[in-house]
């Protein structure tokens, strides 16, 4: 009798458990995903090829972690936050560099204006044997 009323509160407990709808996502982790995937378009990721490939990654991540919590699948679902964390920081990083990497371009072309049109590259000169 004793097992039989163990296993109705067994099944009472998972059945409430069901019912609630499925695991919480971590709400630091998921507001940290959101910054990451801010900051990503707010400096342009939209606008990169690679950026903007890591920015839906990561969007597409979020919401496959939604699923997955709403699902009951907590595990996955942190796991799946941590790789749109990944991809989101990915894609801010990769528009950062794009936009360094173009300030560089525009700074040497400048440098390169500058130069007397006259001065042409000195060759180094053959060395005479003794």
């Amino acid at each position: 009798m004793r097992g039989c009323s163990e296993m109705i509160s067994m099944a009472f407990v998972a059945g409430a458990f069901l019912a609630c709808g499925g695991a919480q996502l971590s709400a630091t982790r998921t507001s940290e995903v959101q910054s990451a995937l801010r900051a990503a378009e707010e400096v342009g990721a939209n606008d990169q090829p690679k950026a903007a490939l890591h920015l839906q990654l990561a969007r597409d991540e979020m919401g496959e972690a939604q699923r997955l919590a709403k699902d009951g699948d907590g595990d996955d679902a942190s796991l799946m936050l941590y790789r749109a964390r990944a991809d989101a920081e990915l894609a801010l990083q990769l528009a950062r560099t794009e936009q360094e990497q173009g300030k560089a371009r525009q700074a040497w072309e400048k440098v390169k204006e500058q130069q007397p049109q006259q001065q042409q590259p000195q060759q180094p000169q053959p060395q005479q044997q003794p």
